[in-house]
């Protein structure tokens, strides 16, 4: 792109300079600057500033966290010790002797300390499950901190090529606007700009909860899947149900924390289906599960409650698919339609002027055609927020197509819970699609009124393509005071 020189110099001594030594005006402009447009569209298209600011948010949370569940860890594991050293109830044991040994011998203890029991073996589970949840927790830690490298890099970039794409219109346009027109076109896509990003906020979001819920009710199908196989396994067979056991355990905890994580990107909705009072009683259920094996009457009530539970789960997932499906995806595709039909209407006036400024400088027309520029926009999805358990692939989560939709629907769509208002959808989209409206039909109105006299106007106008770029760089603080 030019002749290999340096900022201070983009100018090819071939080149005839524009009147006031901006710079050079002719076929390779133009080009430079339609090139920079699909290196831009291209950036845009994942959003890095929004996840880059997403993932700081999930950062400061995750360190949060991470320092209360260290905490209950270390808690149960006082606990723990404990009980190991409770003569009473398990007579001597000394230091070398397993955690899984200890487990098993109260397993084994008799009907007349049978409350004991269940409760000691609880405590066991539960530092388990703890351990699992810090572990995960540490894994999500580790990360995301690769991931906000990698999007920090990627705002840099972008954020250069708009410092390119300003350079380049200053030197075309000697730092004015072009045209009262492009003043005009780039406030309606700055606008649009703005309320894709709060669209595409809410679509990460919703999209992420489905994943993850996608995700909690395939391994709640599983969980039950392998609880109910304990009652063909002989007593005897200690080992190989204790192993079942911890299968369908592990996929239960892993299905809670998938559904408290969805429940906490969409912090503002109240779930209809596996609210948090009904996961506290999975919870409750999954930490007596050593002990419901042994019995037919509480393996029968806990498989009820984890039955009951997927069934939610699933609810849950349709409801949310509906969210997606009939509002966000309609709302993005729309969104995305008018940036596409602005950034097309910006380019070509911006061509239009370039094209005439060389004519006035060279005396030569310029043929060059503009081209279609896909803008569109989307995020992609964060797998590694997710709880896994092994056997479920997270790559094939939150791709239903109709046959699994159809299967999923354990309850009609007339009886499914209402969808959320648009507010608790979007925010203050709502809001901002107003505001865009007044603003845009007060421009048209001055437009109108002083086109006579907006050429000695534009140079007040320049700050508004400054505001664009300062808007892209919006810092946290002020992100997070809007969103609430």
């Amino acid at each position: 792109m030019g002749c290999g020189q340096s900022q201070e110099a983009l100018v090819c001594p071939s080149k005839k300079k524009s009147e006031n030594g901006q710079g050079s005006i002719d076929a390779q402009t133009i080009e430079e600057y339609l090139e920079l447009e699909k290196k831009i569209a291209f950036a845009e298209q994942t959003s890095p500033a929004l996840l880059l600011q997403q993932k700081r948010d999930q950062k400061a949370h995750l360190e949060e966290r991470l320092k209360l569940q260290k905490r209950n860890y270390e808690a149960l594991q006082e606990q723990t010790d404990l009980l190991r050293h409770n003569e009473a109830l398990l007579g001597i044991l000394g230091e070398q002797v397993l955690e899984a040994e200890v487990k098993q011998k109260l397993l084994e203890l008799g009907e007349d300390q049978q409350e004991e029991k269940r409760e000691a073996v609880a405590t066991f589970n539960n530092k388990e499950i703890a351990k699992a949840e810090l572990e995960n927790l540490e894994e999500q830690f580790s990360a995301i901190d690769t991931d906000i490298l990698g999007l920090e890099d990627e705002s840099k970039q972008l954020q250069s090529l708009y410092s390119r794409q300003d350079e380049l219109l200053g030197r075309i346009f000697g730092g004015d606007y072009g045209s009262a027109a492009e003043n005009q076109y780039e406030h309606e896509l700055d606008q649009h700009e703005e309320m894709r990003n709060r669209i595409l906020e809410a679509n990460f979001k919703w999209k992420q909860a489905q994943m993850m819920v996608d995700y909690a009710y395939k391994q709640l199908n599983e969980a039950v899947k392998q609880w109910s196989l304990l009652p063909n396994i002989d007593a005897s067979k200690l080992e190989e149900r204790y192993g079942i056991a911890c299968i369908a355990r592990n996929n239960l905890v892993a299905s809670a924390q998938n559904i408290q994580g969805a429940q906490r990107y969409l912090s503002n909705v109240q779930f209809p289906y596996c609210a948090p009072g009904e996961v506290a009683t999975l919870n409750k259920a999954t930490a007596y599960i050593f002990t419901d094996m042994q019995t037919s009457s509480r393996h029968q009530h806990a498989l009820d409650c984890y039955s009951t539970t997927a069934k939610r789960c699933g609810a849950l997932l349709q409801w949310i698919n509906q969210v997606v499906t009939n509002t966000i995806a309609k709302d993005l595709d729309d969104i995305n339609k008018k940036v596409k039909s602005s950034s097309m209407a910006l380019r070509q006036e911006r061509v239009t002027l370039i094209k005439a400024k060389a004519k006035e400088l060279t005396g030569e027309d310029i043929d060059i055609k503009v081209a279609d520029i896909n803008t569109d926009a989307n995020v992609q999805l964060n797998i590694n927020d997710l709880a896994r358990t092994e056997g479920i692939d997270p790559n094939l989560l939150a791709t239903l197509n109709a046959m699994d939709l159809q299967a999923l629907r354990s309850i009609s769509d007339e009886d499914l819970a209402p969808p959320p208002s648009q507010e608790d959808i979007f925010g203050q989209a709502d809001a901002l699609k107003d505001q865009y409206k007044e603003e845009n039909n007060k421009i048209i109105r001055q437009f109108e009124e002083n086109q006579a006299r907006v050429q000695d106007s534009l140079q007040q106008k320049l700050a508004m393509r400054r505001q664009r770029r300062a808007r892209k760089q919006m810092d946290e603080q002020e992100r997070e005071a809007y969103l609430e």
